[in-house]
């Protein structure tokens, strides 16, 4: 195998650095997945975390949730508690959420897939606001009342600033 000569190799990196750079999109502060082994799923006891920093705590934001589950996912829905909690490691907000993730009388997967993995993006907050600049942590916990949640493959959190003005 032939290797490239060293001005070529940089020149590459820098460039695709600078792609990768100029197709951010500035409005999203986390677009972050974390997946779980495929024997085990998602323990209860085990919280997602998510670390975000918000630069203006006069914006809005919105916070999506992306769950990928395969066939052996043994329930329609999901329960999970998301959780917003600042620098001092003060609860802020929490909730509860539910998806559906299959029809209840079909039983046909929502959102996209793939062979036997789905993927569905849900709206959990559509104006979530913080009430300072600073550094967050987002949690997700799953309440299904079984300590180990077979089937799901991953949890993603989408956070983004929504344009002044808009609702």
């Amino acid at each position: 195998m032939q290797r490239l000569p060293l001005k070529l190799s940089l020149g590459l990196i820098f460039l695709s650095e600078l792609l990768f750079f100029a197709c951010s999109d500035p409005s999203v502060l986390v677009d972050k997945t974390v997946s779980f082994e495929q024997e085990l799923g998602w323990i209860q006891k085990q919280p997602i975390r998510f670390e975000v920093n918000v630069e203006d705590s006069l914006a809005n934001y919105a916070m999506y949730v992306v769950v990928r589950q395969n066939n052996a996912y043994p329930f329609y829905n999901l329960y999970f508690s998301p959780s917003i909690i600042n620098a001092k490691g003060k609860t802020i907000q929490k909730g509860l959420a539910e998806t559906i993730l299959y029809d209840p009388v079909t039983g046909k997967p929502k959102g996209d897939g793939f062979g036997d993995i789905y993927e569905k993006k849900f709206l959990i907050y559509s104006d979530l606001k913080f009430p300072n600049k600073g550094k967050y942590q987002i949690q997700l916990e799953q309440s299904m009342r079984v300590d180990t949640l077979a089937g799901i493959v991953s949890m993603g959190l989408f956070l983004e600033k929504k344009a002044h003005g808009k609702n």
